[in-house]
């Protein structure tokens, strides 16, 4: 049985089917005391369906069924990830920013691609591997390598370091 009911406070649409509101290409509006707070535009002549905020300082949250706030769309034009404090994604116009307070983890055998595959920077968890044609290092200050380790050329070549000599090795 469908029915509509009025408590007094709240109005209650019960269907054992869809519940269909049809605009014929107009806007779907919540209004809050006369104030509309999102508009649903379902004018399909832009080829886009537009979820409006109507509130300039609003933010748009996505909350799992606990509550817990996933993604916040906030009002400073970032995307972020569980709240406010967290991490997000932030573009200017010619730059985009990922920040994070911690790690910006990318998963074992997933590289971070430059210049369409031309070259790649990826790990196995591991090994970490740095491809390309050339691979230059522009450093403004000194590259550190640890001591004890070292830099190996092949399978046979090596200059290494133990804070008091350096050691060159050749397999010829």
């Amino acid at each position: 049985l469908d029915t509509i009911t009025n408590d007094g406070t709240d109005i209650t649409l019960d269907s054992s089917n869809d519940i269909v509101i049809d605009a014929a290409g107009g806007n779907i509006e919540f209004k809050d005391a006369g104030t509309t707070q999102l508009t649903l535009d379902m004018d399909t002549t832009a080829s886009v369906q537009i979820i409006k905020l109507g509130v300039n300082s609003d933010d748009l949250v996505f909350q799992q069924y606990d509550g817990n706030e996933v993604v916040r769309i906030a009002d400073d034009r970032r995307l972020y990830f569980f709240d406010k404090g967290g991490e997000y994604i932030v573009g200017d116009g010619t730059d985009l920013s990922i920040v994070s307070g911690n790690d910006i983890n990318i998963p074992a055998n997933v590289g971070l691609t430059f210049g369409d595959d031309g070259e790649k920077i990826e790990g196995d968890g591991t090994d970490l591997t740095i491809a390309g044609n050339n691979i230059n290092l522009t450093a403004t200050a000194d590259v550190v390598i640890p001591a004890n380790v070292g830099v190996t050329f092949g399978s046979g070549e090596k200059i290494e370091g133990d804070s008091t000599d350096l050691t060159i090795t050749s397999g010829a």
